[in-house]
């Protein structure tokens, strides 16, 4: 059966036993009375993070997506090998196991390896095994990954960084379907389906030398290309919202959730990391969130390539190779200290990318009052 996700409507009385029902899973809470446009919000996206979730672990619903998963769906019957291209965190391991999934192998464990994690001494051995002697440490004989994906799905990340050794013998693989373990002459037949992925450009490594062309083409037989997150439009607030269920549940923290601020800064940002950095900048705002809310300076996204608060050409501050960078907290004391005699909260909220409800707990939380004589402007 396929988990319901559960919204709560509770009293005050009931609250804390809200909060524990979230802790064990539930999806949101609310405090009767409820505004039925936060409510019909929270249903949006537990049916979106259900559906998405259920079909084929990857979220996300905008239109290069939807195009992948057609892709998938239509290659993954056919048992052939598949190249998957991509930016690095972009999700190219949960493209392969969507294709396993739904293959005809899917009974059986896919085993996935990252190239680029095995030391160059030890990356043949990794993958078709060694006899015993074969060389120093080597005391029994061992089987490799691709002989114990026999029958099932061999993931090969990062494949870009194989030796041109290790790429001869898995083209023999490819070819033959056959290895040979390092030390040993003898054969062994295997029925393995290679799923291959990688961030680099192989046809400019080709040129250079560094990669087979033989392999490259027995590798890319089918491409499928990761979308960066910059390119996925609306995915990146349900791919936000997915990490922040699931880590506030681990960590025991479900009553958070995003302000307006947060979610216009997460679709404003780049996403250099892609989907890996939006996981990572949720986990830290959940860690180190104080209230109910996460707004945008929870979220900490300057330092990490969005566009920082817009001065005039007079008072644009250079960066200075001497300078240590500022944290996010200094940064916002120092703009604050620095501009309220000559502007209004509205327009200091305006300037830092918040809400004025934001720039008020943020003063609270470091201190800084407001000026005796402003007003509600």
């Amino acid at each position: 059966f396929k988990p319901i996700p559960l919204i709560l409507l509770v009293g005050q009385v009931s609250l804390q036993a809200g909060i524990v029902a979230m802790r064990k899973g539930a999806f949101d809470c609310f405090t009767k009375p409820v505004d039925h446009h936060d409510l019909l919000k929270a249903i949006e996206r537990a049916a979106a993070l259900a559906n998405q979730a259920s079909q084929d672990g990857m979220i996300g619903d905008c239109d290069v997506m939807l195009k992948l998963k057609k892709q998938i769906s239509r290659v993954a019957p056919l048992d052939t090998t598949i190249l998957v291209g991509g930016e690095s965190g972009t999700g190219k391991e949960l493209v392969a196991q969507a294709i396993h999934r739904q293959s005809q192998r899917a009974d059986r464990e896919m085993l996935s390896v990252n190239c680029a994690a095995i030391p160059e001494s030890l990356i043949e051995a990794e993958l078709f095994g060694h006899v015993k002697g074969a060389f120093t440490g080597a005391t029994s004989d061992r089987s490799g990954l691709i002989e114990s994906a026999d029958q099932s799905t061999l993931f090969l990340d990062e494949i870009g960084e194989l030796p041109l050794e290790a790429q001869s013998r898995l083209l023999r693989v490819l070819q033959e379907g056959e290895i040979r373990r390092v030390g040993s002459t003898e054969r062994t037949y295997v029925d393995v389906r290679l799923i291959a992925a990688t961030h680099r450009n192989l046809l400019e490594m080709v040129s250079k030398g560094q990669f087979r062309e033989d392999l490259y083409y027995r590798l890319n037989v089918i491409e499928l290309r990761c979308p960066p997150l910059r390119e996925r439009g609306e995915d990146v607030l349900l791919l936000a919202e997915f990490f922040l269920n699931a880590i506030q549940t681990q960590m025991a923290r479900p009553e958070l959730r995003f302000s307006q601020d947060a979610q216009q800064a997460i679709q404003q940002h780049h996403w250099p990391g892609n989907v890996r950095e939006l996981a990572n900048v949720i986990e830290r705002a959940v860690v180190l969130c104080e209230g109910p809310l996460i707004d945008a300076l929870d979220l900490s996204l300057q330092s990490h390539g969005s566009n920082p608060p817009q001065f005039s050409a007079g008072e644009q501050r250079r960066p200075s190779e001497n300078r240590p960078m500022m944290s996010l907290e200094d940064y916002f004391q120092h703009f604050v200290l620095s501009h309220e005699e000559h502007m209004s909260e509205t327009e200091l909220a305006k300037r830092l990318g918040i809400s004025r409800k934001s720039l008020w707990e943020r003063r609270n939380r470091l201190g800084i009052p407001r000026r005796k004589d402003e007003g509600s402007d």
